[in-house]
């Protein structure tokens, strides 16, 4: 039998939208903290607030988007996300406080969570049923791109030209994915809605089955977080710096190479062949990097960290599609 399309026109829209978006996040992601101690000369666990303030700001996000969809088209969040991104990376170059750079911080991640939720979400509804799991794998490749390109790009930026021209490459990235989003054929994203005039309940912000697989991807990322948040302080007293790009750029080669296999794997055999092995592989690169004192005792370890959480991360949104 032949089988139905997975790489579209509207798949291929989508996912470069996601991956200017992610490359933004995470290129200012493992550059924030150092900007934070360099322009304000405050210690790295307030350099540390300052990028969790953009988590708040996706949690928010994310949290009300589920209600969000059930009252406005899957195109206009998806429009209202980048256009919101454009001015947040332009004020990144007026961030002449702690305040106003904590208060960018949140309008940036408000913007990446409303992106990143519609993103994710609306993909799925592209795919053949019977392709689903290999079809989110192909997509959540631009997540990994965005892992490796915006900490490498956003990393070798801020260490040769310095913050400001870092900011500038933000702000076309931000530009270039709303002219992308521009493109996107609204109908093929469209979801249905469930809730039509229902009383505003609970069910309309968060889906209770989803809390398990929910639960368990919040655990095994804190770990990962960690490592985007404090990299470059942690390589620099190891003196290991040089190799604080490379890391990135290791763990989505190894995505890169297996994330088409655990596709098929998830569509075969099911999910539990797939999380298993994946998060036994994250705690082995985890404990790689705790106790590595060697730069290619790092990379090897951002591979298996690749190997694991970056494809834990497939499995675990396939679960809740």
């Amino acid at each position: 039998m032949r089988k139905e399309k997975i790489f579209t026109r509207d798949f291929w829209l989508i996912a470069s939208v996601n991956l200017l978006v992610m490359t933004t996040y995470y290129s200012l992601m493992v550059t924030t903290a150092k900007f934070t101690t360099d322009q304000f000369h405050t210690s790295t666990s307030i350099a540390g607030l300052v990028i969790g303030i953009t988590v708040i700001g996706i949690l928010i996000a994310r949290f009300s988007s589920g209600y969000l969809t059930q009252h406005f088209t899957t195109k206009k969040l998806l429009m209202t996300g980048t256009i919101l991104l454009v001015p947040a990376m332009i004020l990144y170059h007026f961030t002449t406080s702690l305040a106003i750079l904590m208060a960018v911080r949140l309008l940036h991640g408000l913007a990446i969570g409303l992106i990143s939720t519609v993103t994710n979400t609306a993909v799925v509804l592209l795919f053949p049923v019977e392709r689903r799991g290999e079809g989110i794998s192909y997509f959540s490749l631009s997540t990994v791109l965005g892992t490796a390109v915006g900490p490498f790009l956003g990393l070798k930026l801020m260490q040769t030209v310095g913050f400001s021209t870092l900011f500038n490459v933000e702000i076309g990235f931000a530009i270039a994915a709303l002219v992308i989003a521009t493109l996107i054929n609204a109908e093929k994203i469209r979801f249905k809605k469930v809730h039509h005039n229902a009383p505003l309940t609970l069910a309309h912000f968060i889906e209770i089955k989803a809390m398990p697989i929910a639960l368990l991807m919040f655990v095994v990322g804190l770990g990962y977080a960690a490592i985007q948040a404090y990299l470059s302080f942690y390589a620099g007293q190891l003196d290991l710096a040089t190799y604080a790009s490379y890391f990135f750029l290791a763990y989505a080669f190894a995505a890169l190479l297996s994330r088409p296999f655990t596709g098929r794997l998830l569509d075969a055999v099911g999910a539990k062949a797939v999380v298993v092995p994946t998060l036994l592989i994250n705690a082995v690169g985890l404990a790689g990097v705790a106790w590595t004192h060697s730069g290619w005792g790092l990379l090897v370890s951002a591979f298996l960290i690749g190997l694991g959480f970056g494809n834990f991360q497939s499995v675990a949104q396939s679960i809740v599609a």
